[in-house]
């Protein structure tokens, strides 16, 4: 029954039930989202043994991997959609976005962005220590082992500095909308702000309302827009990089089908507007 929801919350059973008129009142979706998530897959599949040889932190290699989170994360994003928690699903997308920047650097540059990738990676390993020496004060152990390895990593990094921020080759080297797609699905859904608190504001009148925690089934549609459209720059990034040109086309193709089904989303209204 739906009292499940105010002991379980949206992991009630009640939304199992509720799947399945998700699915149903948004099936367009569904099955572009299927579709998409299998020409990625295919793409994937296609080159999955072709490194093997290769370093692992090479170019293509690491390409891969970027690429095959990408597909989990669009996956977890369709999953939490068919439940109505697309406010969640859409912090997926969002990383399904940024990977799509990192594989667009690649494609382009790639001795620059594997710079950067290994920069950012020790540049943050050493803050994380760093955090870790702070908040343990009185743990021998664990500020020996911080002490000891910081100085290892501040010498592999080096001095380097990243040749190029993320906002910066996102917008150069991404496509036209996906920087600006990132930026509203971080202020719209992932980022703690008044817009992103609006879904959780049902109005009961003209001056009133109160706190809701969800689904919120009717931010499907634009969610899994902004899901498959980052996931199919990814697969267009990736092929790229394996200079596969029929897939690149058929990508092509899709994004025109997700553009297509976009224009059919009704405006968004936010709480208190007409």
């Amino acid at each position: 029954s739906r009292d499940a929801l105010y002991t379980d919350g949206l992991l009630s059973p009640v939304l199992d039930a509720w799947r399945l008129e998700y699915l149903k009142q948004h099936a367009d979706w569904f099955e572009l989202s299927r579709l998409t998530n299998q020409l990625a897959l295919r793409l994937w599949l296609k080159y999955w043994r072709t490194t093997e040889g290769q370093k692992l932190n090479a170019t293509l290699p690491t390409a891969a991997r970027i690429y095959g989170r990408a597909i989990n994360n669009f996956a977890g994003a369709v999953v939490l959609c068919e439940r109505g928690s697309a406010i969640e699903a859409a912090s997926l997308a969002r990383a399904v976005t940024e990977s799509s920047f990192w594989l667009s650097y690649m494609a382009n540059q790639s001795v620059d962005a594997m710079h950067d990738l290994d920069v950012d990676d020790l540049s943050n390993t050493i803050a994380r220590l760093k955090e870790l020496q702070r908040v343990s004060p009185n743990d021998p152990a664990t500020l020996a082992f911080a002490n000891a390895e910081i100085p290892k990593l501040v010498t592999k990094l080096g001095g380097r500095k990243a040749k190029r921020k993320m906002d910066v080759f996102a917008k150069e080297f991404g496509e036209d909308t996906s920087y600006l797609r990132f930026r509203l699905l971080s202020g719209i859904y992932s980022h703690v702000s008044s817009t992103s608190l609006t879904h959780h504001v049902l109005i009961t009148g003209d001056d009133t309302a109160f706190n809701t925690l969800g689904p919120h089934s009717s931010e499907i549609p634009h969610v899994l827009y902004f899901a498959t459209s980052a996931l199919i720059d990814c697969g267009a990034a990736y092929s790229a990089l394996t200079n596969d040109q029929p897939i690149a086309d058929e990508l092509r193709a899709a994004s025109g089908k997700v553009l297509a089904l976009r224009d059919t989303i009704p405006p968004r209204k936010l709480p208190g507007e007409p």
